[in-house]
Formats: C-alpha cells, sequence, structure tokens
C-alpha cells in the first residue's frame, strides 16, 4: 500500500501505525522505531457499493478514497501537510446523490487504540473536539547518549460515534480529521488548533497542495511518449520526497534523523524493514538524485551526521581511532544500533564513513556553500572523516604505501554492486576495457536475489560504453521485477521480501535516469553533460527541469540527435561567471541562454575560479 509523509510524520495507508521522524524505542541493537497508533485506519460501512476507487496523486501527494452508492458518494483525502509538519490530515466530503428532504447516515467502524508496545501511554484529556494522548517511549537506546525517554504529544479529532451524517436538506458537508504529532506538547497543540479552528477545511487541503505543486516545479524529470516510466519516475521521487522535510513550511525547523530503506512509514518492528534504521543506503543511493534537484535537501541529510558526531567521535575511539566513525546502522543517538545477530557487520562496514564522506564532498561540489563550511560544522564533518581514515590506514614498508587492512569481502557471490561503484560513483579513472570487464564479471557474481540498485549501476556502466542494448535491459531490470501495482511501491527484492516500500531501490533508480541516461557528472570544479546517443525505453524525449548547481538553475532537455541546456537562473550572490566549454567554444552563461549540441558530446559547466586550484 502506499503511504504518505512530509519528513516528520508518515503512515502507510489503513494501516495500524504512525511513525515520527527520530523517534524510536529500544536499547542498542533493538532500537526500531516507536510505534504510534494509528488515527486513521477507520473505514465507512457503506452497503451496496457500486464504485470504489483508492489513488495516489504524487502531484498533490495525497491519497483519495472514493465510495459510492445509490445515495451518497464519499471522498476521503488522507495526507501529511507539507503546511505544518505535525499534521496528518484526513479531508472528508459526504455528497447527496438522492433528493432531499430525509437525512443520510453513513456510519463508521472505529478502531480507537490508545496503547503500543513503545509507549506507557495515557489519555490526558477527551471532549468532543479532540484527545489528547501523550506519554514516552519504554526505553533509550544508550545510556551515554541519551538521558530521557522521548516524549510524545498526539492530539486528534473525535470520530462521530453515530456516523458521518447530511441533514435533510443538505447536498453535502466537509469533515477535517486533524492528528497533530510532536514530542512538544506546545507545538503539538499549536498545530491542532491551527487546522481545527482556524483554517476551513479546503483552505488546509489546498495550501498543502499548493506547497507539493511548488516542489515539483522546484525539481521534476518529463518523459515523452512513454507514461509508464514516466509514473515510474513520478513515483520513485515522490516516495523518497515524502521521508525528507518540506521544502518550505510554518513550522518550527526540526533535527533530521536520516533517511531509512523502508522509508519513514515503516520500521516499528524488529527484523523487518531495518528497524528504520539508516545506512550507507541515505548517502549512496537515495542522496544524489535529491542533491541536483534540492540542494537544501542534500544539506538536511548531512546535517543528521553532523548531529551525532559526538557519538561518531566514541565510535571511532572504542575502536582505537581517531576523528568520526560512523556506525554501519544508526537511529536516533548515532550509537551503531546493529542488532546482534551481524557482529562482523558491525565490525568492517567502515565504507559508511567514506560514503558520508563522498556526500559532503559532492554537496561542496554542487553548491559551494561556504556558511556550511565555516558555521555548520561541514568544515569538521570532512576534516574528522579524514582523520579517521589516516588513522585507519597502516604503512607497509615492504611495499612502501599505506594500507587499510582487514576489509569485509564476501566471496563467490554478492548481494548488491560493490566494485562497479569505482566506475561510477567514484569515476574512479580506468581504461574502458577495464571497466568493461568489472561490469562483465560483476554481473555473474551478483545473487539473483539481490536489491534493484545493482542494476541501475550496470546500467550507467555500460551507457558510458555505449552498450546500449544492454543497458536498456538491466535500466527495465533495475525496476520493472521490484515495484509493485497499483502504487508503485518498491520492495528489496524481485520475490517481493525484504524492505517495503524500500526508497534505496527508488534511488538507485533514479541514478539510472540522471546520470546514465541524462549523462550527468558532478565533480569538485565542474558540471559535466553528456547524454548518450540512446534515449531510455520508448520514450521520444527525457527532460530534467530545475538542475542546481552553485546557485545556478538550468533546464536540459535531450532528444534523439540533439540536447540543450537553458539558464533559469544564475546565483546574484556570486561575484564569480559561469562559464562553459563545448569542444572549442567557449563563453559566459547568461540568463535566459540556451545551449544546443549533439548528443554524446560533453559539455562543461563551472565557475571562473576552481574550488581547489
Amino acid at each position: 500500500m502506499a503511504y504518505v509523509g512530509n519528513g516528520h510524520v508518515a503512515t502507510v495507508i489503513f494501516s495500524d501505525f504512525i511513525y515520527m521522524n527520530g523517534l524510536y524505542n529500544g536499547a542498542n541493537g533493538t532500537s526500531h522505531r516507536a510505534r504510534i497508533p494509528s488515527t486513521h485506519n477507520w473505514q465507512f460501512k457503506l452497503e451496496s457499493l457500486s464504485s470504489s476507487l483508492y489513488s495516489l496523486d504524487v502531484a498533490s501527494g495525497v491519497f483519495t478514497e472514493k465510495l459510492e452508492n445509490a445515495q451518497v458518494r464519499i471522498e476521503r483525502r488522507i495526507f501529511a501537510s507539507q503546511e505544518y509538519t505535525e499534521l496528518l490530515l484526513a479531508h472528508v466530503v459526504i455528497t447527496r446523490l438522492t433528493s432531499k428532504g430525509h437525512p443520510i447516515i453513513v456510519p463508521v467502524e472505529v478502531n480507537e487504540q490508545t496503547t503500543s508496545i513503545d509507549f506507557d501511554l495515557q489519555v490526558s484529556s477527551r471532549d468532543d473536539k479532540h484527545v489528547l494522548l501523550s506519554g514516552t517511549t519504554r526505553e533509550v537506546e544508550n545510556n551515554l547518549f541519551q538521558s530521557n525517554r522521548l516524549s510524545l504529544f498526539m492530539y486528534y479529532t473525535p470520530l462521530p460515534t453515530n456516523g458521518f451524517q447530511l441533514g435533510a436538506q443538505e447536498t453535502s458537508r466537509t469533515y477535517l480529521f486533524v492528528t497533530s504529532l510532536d514530542t512538544e506538547q506546545a507545538r503539538a497543540k499549536r498545530s491542532f488548533d491551527y487546522a481545527s479552528n482556524e483554517r476551513e477545511p479546503d483552505e488546509i487541503w489546498s495550501s498543502h497542495v499548493s506547497l507539493w505543486n511548488q516542489v515539483w516545479l522546484n525539481g521534476r524529470i518529463e518523459i515523452r511518449d512513454d507514461v509508464e516510466l514516466q509514473r515510474q519516475v513520478n513515483s520513485a521521487l515522490y516516495y523518497i520526497l515524502s521521508s525528507l522535510p518540506p521544502l518550505s513550511t510554518r513550522s518550527e525547523h526540526k533535527q533530521f534523523y536520516g533517511l531509512s530503506p523502508g522509508s519513514l512509514s515503516r520500521g516499528g518492528r524488529l527484523g523487518e524493514d531495518y528497524g528504520g534504521h539508516s545506512f550507507w543506503d541515505t548517502e549512496t543511493w537515495m542522496y544524489p538524485s535529491i542533491l541536483l534537484f534540492h540542494p537544501t535537501l542534500a544539506k538536511e541529510i548531512l546535517s543528521y551526521r553532523i548531529a551525532l558526531r559526538d557519538a561518531a567521535m566514541y565510535n571511532a575511539k572504542l575502536f582505537g581511532y581517531v576523528g568520526w566513525r560512523y556506525p554501519w546502522e544508526s537511529a536516533r543517538t548515532g550509537i551503531d544500533v546493529t542488532p546482534d545477530c551481524c557482529p562482523e557487520v558491525r565490525l568492517y562496514q567502515m565504507h559508511i564513513t567514506g560514503d558520508i564522506a563522498f556526500a559532503a564532498r559532492q554537496y561542496i561540489a554542487g553548491t559551494r556553500d561556504q556558511s556550511w563550511l565555516k558555521n555548520e560544522m561541514g568544515g569538521d564533518l570532512i576534516y574528522e572523516t579524514a582523520r579517521f581514515w589516516a588513522s585507519r590506514a597502516v604503512y607497509n614498508s615492504d611495499r612502501k604505501q599505506y594500507e587499510i587492512l582487514i576489509v569485509f569481502v564476501e566471496n563467490a557471490t554478492i548481494k548488491q554492486a560493490d566494485v562497479v561503484l569505482l566506475g561510477f560513483p567514484l569515476m574512479w579513472p580506468m581504461s574502458k576495457e577495464v571497466r568493461r570487464n568489472d561490469l562483465l564479471t560483476y554481473e555473474r557474481m551478483t545473487r539473483d536475489d539481490g536489491p534493484a540498485m545493482t542494476w541501475s549501476m550496470h546500467a550507467i556502466g555500460h551507457l558510458e560504453l555505449k552498450d546500449f542494448e544492454l543497458a536498456e535491459e538491466l535500466f527495465r531490470r533495475s525496476y520493472e521485477t521490484y515495484v509493485r501495482p497499483p502504487f508503485n511501491v518498491w520492495t528489496e527484492a524481485r520475490s517481493g521480501v525484504g524492505a517495503v516500500n524500500f526508497i534505496t531501490g527508488a534511488g538507485g533508480f533514479l541514478q539510472a535516469v540522471f546520470f546514465g541516461y541524462g549523462g550527468l557528472r558532478l565533480t569538485l570544479n565542474e558540471l559535466e553533460v553528456m547524454p548518450p546517443s540512446r534515449l531510455p525505453n520508448r520514450s521520444t524525449q527525457l527532460a530534467f527541469h530545475g538542475l542546481k548547481y552553485n546557485g545556478a538553475t538550468f533546464d536540459l532537455r535531450i532528444e534523439k540527435e540533439m540536447y540543450h541546456v537553458s539558464v533559469r537562473t544564475l546565483n546574484n550572490n556570486n561575484s564569480q561567471s559561469m562559464l562553459y566549454e563545448h569542444e572549442q567554444q567557449r563563453g559566459s552563461l547568461r540568463v535566459n541562454d540556451i545551449l544546443s549540441f549533439p548528443v554524446g558530446t560533453r559539455l562543461i559547466i563551472h565557475l571562473a575560479t576552481s574550488l581547489c586550484p
């Protein structure tokens, strides 16, 4: 089933639980997302249905249920508000389909739960307008880094126990059921009161829709003549964005606590959906596509790692190193919450610290954000992860080189892409022969039950090598058997097992679109554009609207033989010129410029001064 979320709260539609960013229960390896009883898992008891329709509109972030019989039509819209992130809302419209003169009552099946295995909860107050459910989690994650159990305050609108009613002369009535959740009571109440008393239900809904529309105007991918691929791209972006904070909101800024493979909407059970933990999936698989469209959200992702720096320092010292060593699995505190079943993973999967450092590098390459470096501890993140790797290396006097020893390696087969990541995203210099050999060798070595991201990376590699038929086969393999209809929900494995709402796979798939068929490469000093001479699947045009690079905004439109780069905005606060190079052609970019070149040729865009001269 689809989910709705806004980076602070999320829920799978009609499920029993709501989840909140950063709200975990359980000690160390048993830490998992704390299960909050859902206030949106109730159902209408409408008899003799003539039609029922369930739809997810990713353009507006709204899930809609439409039910109809001979007497009445019901339309319920469920959404996690972009305007106030504490809010999870149900907007219900009851419409009469028969003549006036008699009342209509639509019964509802109330499934109110006020207990949870993860909380000590109590109903603090209740009347006909609101219920306040409050309490704390049952366990802290780690005594060294979490002093107190986490609080929850949830205000919600009680359901009408006598059903939804239309008066004898009413043609329609609109209801708004408000749930407001936060760790601070004042904030939860303020948002509840706003939605319940200060705005009309239609205004609450339309404001949310408007803010989602702005998200898509800020960055989107357009595919011509391949409706199915367009749906896949739209839903993949939607599901990742729904686990991230809004671009614009009236809520107070809150610390972001990372992306999990199973999204913000899952992770409440040990052994399922990775407990809502953050892995390398965040920086390696989901982050790159977000950076090119929404650099402010990319910074939010990095802020999670910076916020948990004390635990990263502790982790390094624990193993005899210096600097910041990030855990393989992270939740609330930054201590390693890898379950006890996997001690070798906890010990040896140190590459996550490199993944985080590379993400920081790419953020600076794409933004030149000096304030982040100097004032928001971005520079500390880069420096301290480098110190860790320096302490991790040992000098081999025989070979006269530094080496990193005791590296965790899988044997005859691998679960997912590893060596091929040297080609992309690391862009390690190598010959075409070596690149092709890596790809072909590891295609054979990858387990059949592995996740989708492997095939996205192989597709990118074969597009680089102009192996277009094989690239398309692998591109299709990267999503077609991992996505479940009707709402394009990703699963970790093709069989449907593993994590569900698997936004790691969605992130890998999007990279194949951006960096494979889009031909984009971001290095420290330049943005490279070199689309291959093949469009994805049956499409006749691929367009990226709202690419961001060092304060500038570009549109990239790729056709069968030509590609076009349009300059929408430039950074007025930057005294440096934005330059371009294409073969022998060079010049400065200006707003409204359009550059057109043959596909398969390289365009370089860069600032006048190198980041590292």
